[in-house]
């Protein structure tokens, strides 16, 4: 989710500053990520052990790259980078960009391969190597807002099974005129970007100008397969409009973590994700604030790390916290006709960002992440990366910021 397109480009720009940053694009791989990937055999996707759950009790960080603004690549604007994936059997990465209008760039939405150049103690380089235009179940690009066909990449994983993209989309709730009710998807393609299928949504997720179903800009954000291959993971980022009020500065909110069967793209269980207060003020007092899951990515059957995400009009940078949820005893809510009484999944905090932000010199809006490679001490990395929102100067808010850590088990 874009978390100030909603305010206006001119309202972005109230927190310009004078960072400045590069990155290295000639870089190549390391030859230890090099091994790594030579002694992978998954089709795609981010788990290297798929037999294995994984723990984690904290993260360490090991460096950040944030790329230049507006960087051109092969003819395109890099900027929105709202997913991130790892395809370990050629050890690089997969970034779904949410470009959707013409003010962010005169591009169709795409993808981009790249790969990372780290090790346990630096983090060096981020190489692009190609991108991917994703087309349109009949063919074609994508279109850009106002067109009622419009699309808002916000997760893209590698399905394990056949190597294929899969990637949502939260759709469209515009009512002012020209008004837009565009629902949201889950569609695979191939590598080369032609549509291959689209997952079945049950209702509740189908938009309306009624005060039914998803909020505008808070519908699918987070995607996982689950260690097994056999299920895909959507989280969305906010409530139902049934389900309750947003959340503010006091209060939370709850959002619907849906498992979807891999095979038949079908809807299989739901839960109830609790979603946290507000983390910061605004100023002034009255301005937006947002707050809710970004993304999710598979520990094991039951449990998954979550990246929660608040930002607040007047506050420099984002808030961003990593959890660790279990749905092991949660109530499943698929066919229920609300919330209330369900129990909800469990969440433990593993890293609030805020403890990084002197460090990293702010916190941006964190929205992608994955494993990569193991590291030469055998330790799991995790990649996270930010959504610069397409501004066209540098702050510690809107920022491509690309993270590498090491999983402490």
């Amino acid at each position: 989710m874009p978390i100030t397109k909603s305010l206006g480009h001119a309202l972005r720009r109230s927190f310009h500053n004078a960072f400045s940053h590069s990155v290295r694009l000639a870089a190549v791989p390391t030859a230890l990520a090099l091994a790594a990937a030579a002694l992978l055999c998954a089709c795609g996707g981010s788990d290297d052990e798929t037999s294995s759950d994984v723990s984690v009790s904290s993260l360490r960080l090991i460096g950040q790259q944030v790329l230049p603004r507006r960087m051109n690549y092969q003819g395109t604007t890099v900027g929105g980078l709202s997913g991130v994936d790892y395809d370990a059997k050629s050890d690089s990465y997969l970034f779904v960009s949410d470009d959707r209008t013409t003010t962010d760039s005169s591009n169709a939405p795409r993808m981009y391969t790249a790969k990372l150049a780290f090790d346990a103690s630096t983090f060096s380089a981020v190489t692009f190597t190609g991108v991917v235009t994703m087309k349109q179940p009949g063919g074609g690009d994508y279109p850009k807002v106002p067109d009622a066909k419009v699309a808002d990449p916000e997760s893209v994983r590698i399905d394990p099974v056949n190597g294929n993209y899969v990637w949502l989309s939260e759709g469209d709730r515009t009512l002012a005129a020209p008004a837009r009710i565009i629902d949201p998807f889950i569609r695979e393609i191939t590598p080369q970007g032609t549509h291959a299928r689209e997952y079945s949504l049950p209702p509740m997720f189908k938009m309306s100008a009624d005060n039914t179903g998803p909020r505008g800009n808070l519908v699918f954000e987070g995607l996982s397969f689950s260690p097994d291959g056999k299920s895909a993971w959507v989280l969305m980022e906010g409530a139902l409009l049934q389900d309750g009020a947003a959340p503010t500065t006091t209060t939370g909110s709850a959002s619907r973590l849906t498992r979807f069967d891999r095979a038949s793209g079908q809807a299989a269980a739901q839960y109830l994700y609790p979603i946290e207060k507000v983390q910061a003020a605004p100023v002034p007092a009255d301005a937006f604030t947002v707050n809710g899951p970004t993304e999710i990515l598979a520990l094991s059957a039951t449990r998954f790390l979550v990246l929660e995400r608040s930002f607040s009009v007047g506050v420099i940078g984002n808030q961003v916290r990593l959890y660790e949820i279990d749905t092991a005893a949660a109530t499943n809510v698929l066919t229920a006709a609300s919330l209330t009484g369900a129990t909800p999944v469990t969440k433990r905090l593993v890293l609030d960002f805020e403890t990084l932000k002197t460090q990293l010199g702010g916190i941006a809006n964190l929205e992608g992440m994955t494993f990569g490679p193991r590291l030469a001490n055998g330790r799991r990395s995790l990649v996270v990366v930010a959504d610069d929102n397409f501004p066209t100067a540098d702050s510690p808010t809107d920022r491509n910021q690309v993270l590498v850590f090491e999983i402490q088990p």
